[in-house]
């Protein structure tokens, strides 16, 4: 038996351009989280979505069937929820519901190849993040990342463009980890800054919530989506707190975004 989705969090989930994303695991157990803006509800307690330039999670989902969805409405109110993907369909009333998106709709020569389902198993409401609670802490996390810097002789990390991005106040962030019962667990958050270009700091309500739950050195993923809309996805380990902020060591940096869908912005070290 699922979780009944209430009515803020089938609202936002039904938003076309509401910030979606989709955690998953690979065979090792490593999160990856990708914007998946097609995620929508089908009936009280499923969401499906569009399998369209997804490579990598459609891979994870075939191997490890748990997931992690984090979900950020135009009032910074957020969600993150877990559940269980139970399969690909290429024909049938789920296909023809993602393919009537707009996304999809008014576009002739996109559609998507599959539809997936996912049954949710858990809920957990975020604390509300205020339009001056969010810009106190981004000028906090602003203000204290240049005295938070990277590993000293390592190379780039994230390219100036992925940078620039992770100091924007109108991008959302997701973050990623595999928590302790297995489920990936992801959750949004908007004050997640570039120190440098090998390390990410973040200090919100969002973040406070997992701050003291995320194992030490746990591999994290962390995606970004712009207006634009342009998506990055850096991949590094949790560092822990310093000067009150959450600092994740970065490791790895990858397009989340057509036209370089999944290609690798850094030098494989």
């Amino acid at each position: 038996m699922g979780i009944h989705i209430e009515e803020k969090l089938h609202a936002a989930l039904s938003g076309d351009r509401t910030p979606k994303f989709l955690a998953t695991l690979d065979a090792a157990g490593r999160p990856n989280c990708v914007p998946v803006i097609t995620l929508t509800p089908h009936g009280e307690d499923t969401l499906i979505f569009g399998e369209f330039f997804m490579n990598k999670s459609k891979k994870n989902l075939l191997e490890n069937s748990k997931v992690g969805i984090a979900v950020i409405n135009s009032d910074f109110v957020g969600w993150s929820l877990k559940g269980e993907f139970l399969g690909f369909e290429t024909t049938g009333e789920k296909v023809e519901q993602i393919n009537h998106l707009p996304m999809f709709r008014y576009n002739a020569y996109t559609s998507i190849r599959a539809a997936g389902t996912i049954r949710i198993t858990d809920v957990s409401p975020l604390p509300e993040l205020g339009k001056v609670q969010l810009l106190s802490a981004f000028v906090r996390v602003r203000a204290i990342s240049p005295f938070i810097r990277g590993r000293n002789g390592q190379p780039a990390c994230m390219p100036l463009r992925v940078r620039e991005k992770f100091m924007r106040l109108n991008a959302v962030r997701a973050m990623a980890f595999r928590a302790a019962d297995g489920v990936p667990c992801a959750f949004p958050v908007m004050a997640c800054l570039a120190a440098g270009a090998n390390r990410l700091v973040v200090s919100d309500s969002l973040f406070k919530k997992y701050m003291g739950v995320i194992p030490a050195n746990a591999e994290m993923a962390v995606s970004i989506i712009t207006m634009d809309p342009i998506a990055y996805q850096v991949k590094g380990r949790f560092a822990g707190v310093h000067l009150g902020m959450g600092v994740v060591e970065l490791e790895d940096c990858y397009s989340a975004s057509p036209p370089l869908l999944g290609e690798r912005l850094n030098p494989v070290s």
